[in-house]
């Protein structure tokens, strides 16, 4: 978990912190995925909610990684449908996570995203008071079983 200010330029550090556990982890085949989604959910936390600061975590269970973003502000992020040729950041996380949500948390929200072939628990390595408490399928006919 690391905290940083509620900054597009956070994405970086963002970022750093996947690739340094991805690599501590040995799923080196999760970077690409796992850096898309962080650097747009630091993005989001930065130009939508006005908060000062944020909170980038993730943990691994078996296959599946979750990366959260906790923000300050209690409002919910907003899907924004793009078509599959969109070439800005709208609807990544949708399209590339296998799911993802938005848990309340005390003082703001994460929002969170899973990549990977979920096991049926999730045992929230590395990414503690994240919780899979509320969901939405971001793929139809996903192989993966939860």
């Amino acid at each position: 978990m690391r905290h940083m200010p509620c900054a597009p330029e956070s994405a970086r550090s963002a970022r750093h912190l996947v690739q340094e556990k991805l690599t501590d982890w040995g799923r080196l085949d999760l970077l690409e995925d796992a850096r898309l989604i962080v650097s747009e959910l630091v993005g989001n936390a930065a130009r939508h909610t006005g908060c000062t600061w944020l909170c980038a975590a993730l943990g691994l269970d078996g296959d599946r990684l979750r990366l959260a973003v906790r923000d300050s502000s209690r409002a919910l992020p907003v899907v924004v449908k793009t078509g599959v040729t969109e070439t800005s950041g709208r609807g990544m996380v949708d399209r590339i996570a296998n799911r993802w949500g938005v848990d309340e948390a005390p003082f703001g929200k994460w929002v969170w995203a899973e990549i990977g072939c979920p096991p049926k628990t999730l045992s929230q390595a590395g990414a503690q008071g994240v919780t899979a408490t509320k969901y939405r399928s971001a793929k139809e006919g996903n192989t993966c079983t939860t």
